[in-house]
């Protein structure tokens, strides 16, 4: 599991050592103001796209890590951006340039967050701001559960392609909704496990928190810096 052992990909970056509801606080509040742009912003949005730039090269988030996930948005941002050209509405060119710029803004913004805090502390930042505690939980749950998913899923490869010398001539529709089956099937049997084992130890819906730091001041400036900055922009 070693490509998906739950690391930050920017482990050492500055943003990293930030408390994370301040980060959180700070990357959903940009969001929302960059929703808000007009389109046909012009300048702005290469204002706004500097400050974005300029935060991602502070972050030291690797290049890949961004380009991955922006290679993997790209068909359903292009699709978002050519509906209003297929629609013919007046100013569908500003319209469609305004879709891309704000998807992929927000895009570039929750990957540096993802990229700079771990899951556990983004959903202890939504239970900080109010969420319903089971909704954090399922989020927690589901993101450890991936892990379980892969994991099953190599293993069965693995033992398919020992029995068949790592090549399969026919039948592969046939033989891909076996390996999903067989993966949930397995799956499922070790998450009750595992859910047992919890049960036995005493869980109640609440992980343990070894700590629950709170922002500094200068966090809570910094946290203000890029939507306030973003927000001048707007209203200018």
């Amino acid at each position: 599991m070693r490509e998906f052992d739950g690391a930050i990909a920017a482990p050492r970056s500055p943003l990293a050592r930030m408390d994370p509801l301040a980060k959180f606080c700070t990357t959903l509040s940009t969001v929302v103001m960059i929703s808000v742009f007009p389109a046909g912003a012009g300048w702005r949005y290469a204002a706004v796209l500097a400050l974005l730039v300029a935060l991602a090269v502070l972050s030291r988030v690797p290049g890949r890590y961004l380009s991955q996930r922006f290679l993997a948005a790209s068909p359903f941002v292009a699709l978002a951006a050519v509906m209003p050209l297929a629609s013919a509405v007046p100013g569908a060119a500003d319209l469609a340039v305004a879709v891309a710029w704000k998807a992929f803004s927000a895009i570039l913004l929750l990957s540096l967050l993802a990229a700079t805090t771990p899951i556990e502390e983004i959903v202890e930042s939504l239970r900080r701001l109010g969420a319903p505690r089971g909704l954090a939980l399922t989020a927690t749950l589901m993101h450890r559960y991936l892990f379980v998913l892969l994991d099953e899923w190599r293993r069965i490869a693995r033992a398919r392609d020992c029995r068949s010398g790592g090549g399969v001539k026919g039948g592969r529709a046939r033989m891909w909704a076996n390996h999903a089956a067989m993966v949930f099937v397995r799956t499922w049997e070790r998450a009750d496990r595992v859910a047992q084992a919890m049960q036995a130890r005493g869980f109640r819906g609440e992980f343990p928190r070894l700590r629950q730091s709170r922002p500094g001041p200068w966090e809570i400036a910094a946290a203000f810096v890029l939507p306030v900055s973003v927000l001048a922009l707007r209203i200018v």
